[in-house]
């Protein structure tokens, strides 16, 4: 009798701890980085985007509800830190390298680049992530988690983003910093 204790308190042990494993994850890294004074991070609800004087169109507007929060996190490339833009860059890649993530795009040469990733399915997008990096500024990470994001959708309100018609003036304290 005590042998099958034995062997069900193993098993059970053995299942506890590979499931608390310390795999690296995206929101693991961002949580680490907000108190490291070298990285610059910013949670935005999706609410700031949800403001009067941004004008959205029906489908735009099913596009900013989808989305729940965006996270920034960038690391300016400075004579003293290249090492660890590098070291940090390099993990960023490792995480993004895993199964949960599936590459939409990538773009660049030897300098610079980006690559679009996502989670959940094509057409319902739980988290969509966006890493740049360039050889002479540093990189940035932007990471959207909604729920079901439509992906022509985003794409619209990325649109209307990128025209003179949206208003940034709650990111007026953030430009300051990047500069």
């Amino acid at each position: 009798m005590k042998p099958i204790i034995y062997i069900t308190t193993l098993a059970l042990t053995t299942l506890l701890l590979s499931a608390c494993g310390n795999d690296a994850s995206l929101q693991k890294y961002i949580v680490e980085k907000q108190n490291d004074n070298d990285f610059i991070t910013l949670d935005l609800p999706s609410s700031l985007i949800l403001t009067e004087n941004n004008n959205l169109n029906e489908e735009q507007l099913m596009a900013v509800k989808s989305i729940k929060k965006v996270n920034i996190l960038a690391l300016q490339l400075k004579e003293d830190n290249r090492a660890r833009y590098e070291v940090e860059k390099e993990r960023i890649k490792t995480i993004l390298s895993g199964d949960k993530y599936e590459t939409l795009m990538k773009y660049g040469s030897n300098d610079m680049g980006a690559t679009l990733l996502f989670t959940g399915d094509v057409d319902a997008i739980n988290e969509l992530i966006i890493f740049a990096s360039d050889e002479e500024k540093g990189f940035g990470l932007f990471r959207v988690i909604g729920d079901k994001m439509n992906p022509s959708q985003v794409v619209k309100l990325m649109d209307n983003v990128n025209s003179n018609s949206f208003d940034f003036s709650f990111l007026k304290g953030f430009g300051a910093v990047l500069n």
